[in-house]
C-alpha cells in the first residue's frame, strides 16, 4: 500500500509549503521533508505503480481563501494528491500520522484548489460536503447497592476519532478515563474501556465501558438523562457578530438512553420533549423525545447542522438555536420515592 508506506515513514517538517527545498530522493533517504515534498514523492511512487495521479494546490483555512479566476501562486499554501483507481477519485495526504487513505484534514476545505495537470482543473472543496456523524448509546440499569451501572457505546465522528487516537497513542487510556469521568456528576468509576479500530485509520473508532455512579438514597433524586453527553455551554458567546462562522464540518450527534428507574422510584417530572428547527430552509434541527413507560425512561437526542458556513445576519439565529440545546441537555429528570 504505496500511501500508508509514505504516511508511516515520512515525518513532515512544515505544513506550509508548495515547493519542494531539496531532491526527492533525499527527501526519501532522510524521512522527512514538508508537506509538498511528501505529497510529491506520493504521486511520483503513484505514477511509478501505473497510477493516474497528480498533485493538488490548496489554500487551508488558516491561511485565507483562492480565487479561482486569479489563481496566484502565493495565495496557496498546501500540496495534496489526487490519483484515480477503477474510475473513482480519491485525495491523499500523507504527511498526517493519523489520517486514512481518501481524507484530507478537515483544514483543507477551503474551497477552491488547483489539479496541477495539463488543464490546471479548478476543484472545491466544500466544508459541507464533510459530515462528522456521532451515535451515543446508554443502557443504565440500577445495582444492588441502589446505584446506577450501565453499559456505553460511542462511534464518534471522523475526526474526533483522529484526536482520540493521537491522544490514546501519546498519553494512553488512563487519560481518556479522566476525560470520560468529568462528564458523570457524582463518583464514578469507570471499568472495561475498550476502543476498537485504533489501528485502522480508514474509518471511525468505537468506544465501549461500563461505569458504577453513586445515587443518594434521597427522597427526591436529580439526574441528568445525558450523563454529562450534552453540550455545557453555547460555543457562540458573543452576543453580536460581525464575521461569517465557519464551523469544520456539518454535524450529525445522536444520543440514545435506556434506562431503569431504581428500586422504590416513580418519575416526579421529566423534561419536555422538543422538536426545534434553525430555520425555514432545514438548516439544522434538533430533537429531544423522552418517555417513560413500565418503569424504563427512553431518551432520544438528535442534534443535525446541514450547513458550514452562516453570515453574520445568520448569526443570531443560530445562537439562540444552541442556547435551546444547551438548556434542553442540561435539564434533569426528577425522581421520588413511591410513598
Amino acid at each position: 500500500h504505496i500511501f500508508a508506506f509514505v504516511r508511516d515513514n515520512m515525518m513532515c517538517t512544515d505544513h506550509n509549503a508548495t515547493e519542494i527545498k531539496q531532491p526527492l530522493k533525499n527527501a526519501l533517504k532522510s524521512r522527512n521533508g514538508n508537506v509538498a515534498e511528501i505529497n510529491l514523492l506520493l504521486v511520483a511512487m503513484l505514477l511509478k505503480a501505473g497510477l493516474e495521479a497528480d498533485p493538488v494546490l490548496l489554500s487551508t483555512r488558516s491561511h485565507g481563501y483562492t480565487l479561482e479566476s486569479y489563481p496566484l501562486l502565493d495565495r496557496f499554501n498546501y500540496v495534496v494528491a489526487q490519483t484515480v483507481i477503477d474510475g473513482n477519485t480519491y485525495y491523499l495526504d500523507a504527511s498526517e500520522p493519523g489520517l486514512g487513505f481518501g481524507h484530507l484534514p478537515y483544514q483543507c476545505y477551503n474551497g477552491h484548489a488547483r489539479v496541477i495537470n495539463a488543464e490546471a482543473t479548478p476543484l472545491d472543496f466544500t466544508s459541507d460536503s464533510l459530515l462528522e456523524k456521532k451515535v451515543t448509546t446508554f443502557f443504565v440499569v440500577s445495582n444492588e447497592n441502589g446505584n446506577l451501572s450501565g453499559n456505553v457505546q460511542q462511534i464518534p465522528g471522523y475526526y474526533e476519532s483522529c484526536r482520540l487516537r493521537s491522544a490514546v497513542k501519546e498519553k494512553g487510556t488512563p487519560e481518556l478515563v479522566n476525560e470520560i469521568k468529568k462528564g458523570f456528576s457524582g463518583e464514578t468509576e469507570i471499568k472495561d474501556l475498550f476502543i476498537d479500530s485504533l489501528a485502522n485509520y480508514e474509518g471511525p473508532v468505537t468506544i465501549r465501558y461500563d461505569f458504577d455512579s453513586k445515587m443518594a438514597a434521597d427522597e427526591i433524586v436529580y439526574i441528568n438523562p445525558m450523563f454529562g453527553e450534552g453540550y455545557k455551554e453555547n460555543p457562540f458567546k458573543s452576543v453580536e457578530r460581525f464575521y461569517p462562522v465557519e464551523m469544520p464540518y456539518t454535524i450529525d450527534e445522536t444520543f440514545q438512553l435506556q434506562m431503569q428507574l431504581p428500586p422504590g422510584y416513580e418519575v416526579d417530572e421529566l423534561p419536555q420533549q422538543l422538536v426545534v428547527k434553525l430555520n425555514e430552509h432545514d438548516d439544522g434541527l434538533f430533537e429531544y423525545r423522552i418517555t417513560e413507560s413500565n418503569g424504563t425512561i427512553s431518551l432520544r437526542s438528535r442534534l443535525r447542522i446541514r450547513r458550514s458556513l452562516f453570515e453574520p445576519d445568520e448569526y443570531s439565529k443560530l445562537r439562540e438555536f444552541f442556547s435551546i440545546v444547551v438548556k434542553k441537555h442540561n435539564e434533569q429528570i426528577v425522581l421520588k420515592k413511591k410513598k
